[in-house]
């Protein structure tokens, strides 16, 4: 029998109220206090902003498009594998996502600008990300459509988002002040497959 997916309405619920409260709070005084600030994890061990950072986001449009993937791509994999795997693939893959985004930002964006160990990460992209790769190996043949820049690109599921996360991992080489965080992306996308992978054992 299919279940429901309450957990994917419940995390765009909560996003949305979030977002409403850091509105009224400020952005960047929210984004300050839980936003994944590399150099405040790893020295001060604050690693609670690895959670709080996946329920912040910049502007309308930056939730807009994160909540829209996750409604798309979440409700089909949480029918799926249930809501508890779901829970553990969203918050596994933000996490990892945030972690990849600290390592990258310690590591080789500070070797240009050692401030780059203070800029905070903000958004659901890394969970979303891994939503899209567990998709992608459940149902590798599904169409999806998206948009690079402005060329419309329809393929097969695996293709399409595999397609993505290399697009992603060239531009984070390339954009290492870029304010998307590419890596916690592709860090995302990546759990997201290797639990799919466990999902369909």
């Amino acid at each position: 029998f299919e279940r429901r997916p309450v957990v994917t309405y419940a995390l765009i619920a909560i996003n949305f109220l979030v977002f409403l409260l850091t509105l009224v709070v400020g952005l960047t005084r929210a984004f300050l206090a839980y936003g994944a600030v590399p150099a405040l994890i790893v020295l001060d061990h604050q690693y609670y902003r690895l959670v709080t950072s996946m329920f912040l986001h910049g502007d309308f449009l930056h939730i807009l498009f994160n909540m829209w993937g996750l409604f798309i791509f979440g409700r089909d994999i949480e029918s799926s594998v249930g809501s508890g795997r779901f829970t553990l693939l969203y918050f596994l893959s933000g996490i990892v996502g945030g972690m990849a985004y600290v390592f990258y930002m310690l590591t080789y964006a500070a070797e240009y600008d050692p401030r780059a160990a203070f800029v905070p990460a903000i958004g659901a992209s890394g969970a979303v990300f891994g939503v899209m790769g567990s998709f992608a190996v459940l149902y590798p043949r599904r169409p999806v459509a998206f948009f690079f820049y402005f060329l419309p690109i329809i393929a097969p599921a695996f293709v399409a988002i595999t397609l993505m996360g290399l697009i992603q991992t060239l531009l984070a080489l390339a954009l290492p002040f870029s304010s998307i965080a590419y890596t916690a992306h592709v860090g995302g996308l990546a759990v997201g497959m290797l639990m799919g992978l466990w999902f369909r054992s």
